[in-house]
Parts: C-alpha cells; structure tokens; sequence
C-alpha cells in the first residue's frame, strides 16, 4: 500500500485596500498561528509595481516563503499609487499597520517588521518568516 505523505504549506491570503485587509487579519486573530502580512505597490500598466523597492523585495520575500511555519498564514496586501501617496490613508495612520514605507513586512500584532530596503534582505527576511515566537 502507497502512503502519501500531506504537505502542509503556508496558506496565503490576498487582500485589496484597507477593509479588506482588516477583515481578513482580524478572522485569523486568535487561532495561535502567526500571520505575516506583506504590504506592496499595486502593478502599474506594464505590469510592474509603481514601487521600485516592491518589486526588488517580492522574489526575496517569495523565496524566504519557503522557510515559514506550516501552520502561518502570509496575508498579501496591495496598494494603489493614489491611495498611498494619501498621508492620512489608514495603513498610515492606524496604530496597527503604521506604514511609513513600502514594502513592509510585519508579524500581524507583534513588533516584528521589515520597511522599506530591508525587505530585500534575504537574510532578515528569512529571519522574520521562519521565526515561530
């Protein structure tokens, strides 16, 4: 008899504007398993991030996936370029997100977070994902 073996993988999310996103954090709260969430730069009209750190941090973020806990969630937020550039837009003002740069790369309710640069690092990428405390 053949045993498959079942791979558990990160369950990922995508999640579009501010309400969305709320919504979507907010259902997986509670459930003791930790959630990154990603924030990036929506694609412009050649299919590219109006964000030029985005699309550096994407593959690095991408591949560092790998390495996270089974059981955690990884919730994708796009953001438009008007949207963002809005300094009173809530992924700014909320204390939750408080966004000051894109990509951000935050533990959901924890003060683990990349900004900016450091989301291209492979290395503190890596460091955040597979981090289960």
């Amino acid at each position: 008899m053949h045993l498959s073996r079942i791979v558990r993988m990160v369950v990922r999310h995508n999640a579009s504007g501010w309400d969305e996103f709320v919504k979507l954090a907010e259902s997986l709260e509670g459930k003791g398993e930790p959630v990154h969430v990603f924030f990036k730069g929506d694609k412009d009209e050649k299919g590219d991030s109006w964000c030029p750190y985005c699309v550096k941090a994407a593959p690095v973020v991408e591949e560092a996936l790998k390495l996270a806990p089974e059981n955690s969630h990884f919730i994708t937020v796009v953001i438009d370029r008007p949207f963002w550039k809005d300094l009173n837009n809530p992924f700014r003002k909320d204390p939750r997100t408080h966004l000051v740069f894109l990509p951000t790369l935050l533990r959901w309710k924890s003060p683990q977070r990349l900004d900016g640069e450091q989301v291209s690092n492979k290395d503190l990428v890596e460091m955040l994902l597979s981090d289960e405390d």
